[in-house]
């Protein structure tokens, strides 16, 4: 049940939008203060926050609260788009990494260059098309600790990209009400590849919007619908489009 004072809450008609699960809060930690245990299913009763203030070797150190045991977030064994799409139903996780290295690359745990990855997938004609589709892919620039990846009815408030399933009227919808304001075009770039993470998740955090038709890594690994259209909003992004979503006409009246 979500109360008046839940995030999720605040933005209903986004969320009206999505028929199965939650809209996803993608947060970038950058204080050591951690909500819950790390790396773990979480219900919908939060752990009580404390502050750690020890660090080791210049980084903060989390202490796990409610159990006195001293732990930083852990890589996660799932990979980013499987974490999304946990949180698409219900549970929430915080880590330190994830076990997709375009995901890695993509989301700034990593320097390491996917091409190599992308040429033997058979994806790419040649190792020069490799070459281009790595030195394409969105980078997060941001500077953070851990990633906090949780359904919005979890979030406290704050989260930096909100990522939805979409089917595509509902999509076309997220897209008009980002034209109502300036009658201004969409602007969408994707390549089937890095699709959660480069699309809707860091194209997202940097342009406001990211709209995508998936990847052959996450729709294979996360399962999510073939009709399923993914899209990532950034904060302010979201409250933009949902103050609007209200206002259009109805597709078909």
């Amino acid at each position: 049940m979500h109360t008046d004072q839940s995030p999720f809450s605040k933005y209903p008609e986004l969320s009206r939008l999505m028929e199965i699960g939650e809209p996803v809060c993608v947060t970038f930690e950058t204080e050591h203060e951690i909500g819950y245990k790390v790396g773990s299913k979480v219900g919908h009763e939060t752990e009580k926050r404390r502050e750690a203030e020890k660090s080791i070797e210049g980084k903060s150190e989390e202490i796990v609260a409610g159990t006195g045991d001293e732990k930083f977030p852990e890589k996660s064994n799932f990979l980013f788009c499987e974490l999304v799409q946990k949180a698409r139903m219900g549970e929430a996780f915080l880590i330190s990494g994830q076990s997709c290295s375009p995901g890695d690359y993509v989301l700034g745990f990593s320097e390491k260059s996917p091409a190599a990855y992308y040429l033997s997938s058979g994806r790419y004609k040649n190792s020069q098309a490799a070459e281009n589709a790595a030195l394409s892919l969105p980078r997060l620039e941001k500077k953070f600790c851990f990633m906090r990846i949780e359904p919005l009815s979890l979030n406290k408030g704050r989260f930096d990209v909100l990522i939805l399933f979409l089917k595509p009227e509902k999509a076309m919808r997220i897209v008009q009400a980002s034209a109502y304001s300036e009658g201004k075009r969409a602007v969408m770039a994707t390549m089937g590849a890095a699709s959660i993470c480069g699309d809707c998740t860091v194209f997202a955090y940097r342009e406001g919007m990211g709209l995508s038709f998936g990847c052959k890594g996450s729709r294979k690994h996360s399962g999510y619908a073939d009709f399923d259209v993914p899209l990532g909003l950034s904060f302010e992004k979201a409250s933009e489009i949902e103050g609007i979503l209200s206002k259009l006409p109805e597709t078909r009246e």
